[in-house]
């Protein structure tokens, strides 16, 4: 996690920079910010002159992660103006200048302060402070499980309610198409896919799936895993309206959700193509690219029936794009559908049935 630790006294500097230290051991990408006057060119330290409220507000903006060493009532008045929407603030982890408390402040859940705040406690052996009720009564919470496996939240307006229903031990169902550790409290039930939809609905329902469904009551809230890569090969120079267009028409086909993709990918040649770069981020996914060679591979593989085309292999030296770098880009999926093609653009779609929220140390993009 990209992650910002700002303190504003010369204790909490001190501090400051073993928090830095701990959060480097953990992984995370640190940046200690300090008053100028306080600053002793330790590595990864920058010094600040600026306010501290704008430089908290540009941290803000660009950081997944923060440590911010002063008082809570310090960081209420600093944050009011910053926070927008739980889906897009940062963990805001708040500590005391002697260390003893860990706070999560904001985005205990999503963001990921309620787990930034347990780490840190165990490595500084400090007391971590967690105030989401759904922790407090160690009952789950359904942002917390598609945090931790990549699921996004639709609609997001469910999730307030369901987490209420869960505290209150109310019943919840939840229904997975994929193998996930679901959780087990009083009231939840858990029913296997194959007696989907369930006979009874009333409650409300969670359903975890990347296919798209009539939701069988008007409280369902589906969870979409991010398991799905959308292979793509075009000519040059294509259009964007013909990118989005092919996209959706291999999802509807499929019958997935937009949701549930985890990234574009498309071979070298056309990785700096002005449409891919423009779907990308308007959908916000990465964009990866494969080398010819590498699709040679896959070709060339034992057990792995591509399709092929004389006239794509005349041109860039390999017999197709779109559905060897779907699978290239998911190292433990399946092709769940083929190349479709559509005014230019061919788009073939990979699925991975479990382990998507892991990294793959295999997966090799350029």
């Amino acid at each position: 996690m990209k992650t910002a630790v700002l303190a504003i006294t010369r204790r909490g500097v001190e501090l400051g920079r073993r928090v830095a230290a701990a959060l480097r051991k953990e992984g995370h990408a640190v940046r200690l910010l300090v008053p100028a006057r306080f600053a002793d060119g330790s590595p990864g330290e920058e010094a600040f002159t600026a306010p501290p409220a704008r430089v908290l507000a540009e941290e803000f903006a660009q950081s997944r992660g923060l440590v911010l060493i002063m008082a809570l009532g310090i960081v209420v008045r600093l944050l009011a103006p910053l926070v927008k929407d739980k889906r897009l603030d940062p963990a805001v982890v708040v500590m005391d200048e002697k260390g003893r408390f860990v706070i999560s402040a904001l985005s205990g859940h999503l963001g990921g302060a309620n787990d930034l705040a347990q780490s840190l406690a165990g490595a500084l052996g400090a007391i971590p402070v967690i105030t989401t009720a759904t922790d407090v009564q160690g009952r789950p919470a359904v942002d917390m499980l598609a945090r931790r496996y990549a699921l996004a939240m639709e609609p997001f307006t469910a999730v307030r309610p369901v987490n209420a229903a869960l505290v209150n031990g109310d019943k919840v169902t939840f229904c997975s198409q994929f193998s996930l550790p679901l959780p087990r409290a009083d009231g939840v039930e858990i029913i296997p896919w194959m007696e989907f939809p369930p006979a009874n609905t009333d409650g409300w329902l969670v359903l975890i799936t990347n296919r798209v469904l009539p939701p069988p009551t008007a409280r369902t809230l589906f969870l979409r895993p991010r398991n799905l890569v959308a292979g793509i090969g075009c000519r040059r120079d294509i259009p964007p309206e013909f990118l989005r267009e092919a996209l959706e028409l291999a999802l509807n086909r499929a019958g997935c959700s937009p949701l549930s993709l985890r990234a574009l990918a498309t071979v070298d040649l056309r990785l700096h193509e002005p449409a891919l770069h423009r779907m990308a981020r308007d959908m916000s996914l990465p964009l990866l690219g494969f080398t010819r060679e590498q699709i040679g591979r896959l070709y060339e593989s034992a057990g792995v029936e591509l399709s092929y085309s004389d006239f794509v292999y005349e041109r860039i030296g390999v017999g197709g794009v779109c559905e060897a770098v779907a699978l290239l880009a998911s190292p433990r999926g399946r092709l769940l559908l083929r190349k479709t093609s559509h005014r230019g653009v061919t788009v073939a779609l990979a699925e991975e049935s479990s382990s998507w929220w892991e990294p793959d140390p295999e997966m090799s993009p350029i």
